[in-house]
């Protein structure tokens, strides 16, 4: 028996591969020439919550693998500048921020509506009006503490400047999206705004003296207290969510100001060999049994998909769309064009 495989019946077997994913059939034989896509997420709790919760959902659909490679923002954009004809990766994670900072490069392709059938589920003002992302959840900001330590929660800002965290509290670079929304938000409660963190700059050096770590991600922050290292934070609930469920005696308190809210974004890089492969990985982002579980102890992501619930946890900090929607954020478009030289700056002064 002859073991050479046709023209003819391999793209019969391509059709019923596309009929049983209920796949257009050019997606199907995209799906049938390449099965692992390469895809970035954030050291730390995302890693987790993908590996654990969003892997065996595009597994399962597709029969794909993925490469997930933790690394911020800014360094996995500068690898795909770098490399556009042949991107290290499918398939980029970014905060809104460094993704407007990037999109005058061109490196993204439009986001294929038709085959990630599940953006349908979000509402339009969750939606990427550009058109070269979909959010997929997002993130919030409040002061991490270590409960057995510190017994009386803080309730402002203005309480990491007290001396009695001397020497007790970490920090993330401002090369994180999560330092520079803070940046901002303290920029913004001292008279300043996006396009002017003096009063920021100013308030880090108040604050040094309590400061006994600078670390390049929120990923390393989270590290910091488990090891017992720092007792306090500037933190995303979903790392902090991620140490409670480690055993970490640790919180996420609310400032007296607002809680301050980030958007995570998938985007399909331009060049990507499995372009199919890159959209059908959303799709399974934007899953709304993926959405639940994302938003479930010991995560916590805000989620986008109108069929996904907010977790009891979840909604200590919002129980709806509505009260993310009142949350502090940033002005990105305003920020941007001055975010390099804030970063030289903060490494510069901020010194440990």
């Amino acid at each position: 028996m002859s073991l050479t495989l046709s023209r003819r019946k391999f793209l019969r077997n391509v059709g019923l591969l596309s009929a049983a994913y209920q796949l257009p059939f050019h997606s199907a034989l995209a799906l049938a020439q390449s099965k692992t896509i390469s895809a970035t997420t954030y050291p730390g709790a995302w890693e987790t919550a993908q590996r654990s919760i969003v892997l065996p959902v595009f597994g399962k659909a597709t029969g794909g693998s993925v490469n997930l490679v933790p690394t911020l923002a800014v360094d996995a954009v500068s690898k795909v500048i770098a490399s556009r004809a042949n991107p290290p990766y499918d398939v980029l994670l970014l905060d809104e921020g460094p993704y407007l900072d990037a999109l005058p490069h061109d490196i993204f392709e439009k986001i294929p509506v038709d085959k990630i059938p599940n953006l349908r589920d979000v509402p339009t003002k969750l939606q990427d009006p550009r058109g070269f992302g979909a959010f997929i959840s997002g993130q919030i900001i409040g002061i991490a503490y270590n409960t057995e330590k510190i017994k009386k929660p803080p309730t402002s800002w203005n309480d990491l400047l007290k001396p009695e965290y001397k020497g007790r509290i970490g920090i993330a670079g401002m090369a994180s999206t999560l330092m520079t929304a803070w940046m901002v938000e303290i920029a913004r409660l001292n008279g300043g705004s996006e396009e002017n963190l003096d009063p920021a700059f100013k308030f880090v050096q108040k604050m040094l003296p309590n400061v006994s770590a600078v670390v390049e991600s929120p990923g390393a922050l989270a590290t910091l207290f488990q090891q017992g290292q720092i007792d306090i934070s500037i933190h995303y609930n979903n790392n902090v969510g991620d140490l409670q469920s480690k055993g970490v005696p640790v919180a996420l308190a609310k400032p007296d100001t607002g809680w301050i809210y980030i958007r995570s974004c998938l985007h399909i890089i331009k060049n990507t060999k499995n372009p199919d492969l890159a959209a059908a990985y959303i799709n399974a982002a934007l899953a709304p049994e993926v959405q639940t579980k994302m938003a479930a102890a010991p995560y916590f992501l805000a989620p986008v998909s109108s069929k996904a619930a907010f977790s009891p946890g979840l909604q200590v900090y919002a129980k709806n769309t509505a009260d993310i929607a009142s949350m502090n954020v940033v002005d990105w478009a305003k920020l941007n064009p001055l975010r390099v030289g804030y970063i030289d700056r903060f490494n510069r002064e901020v010194k440990v």
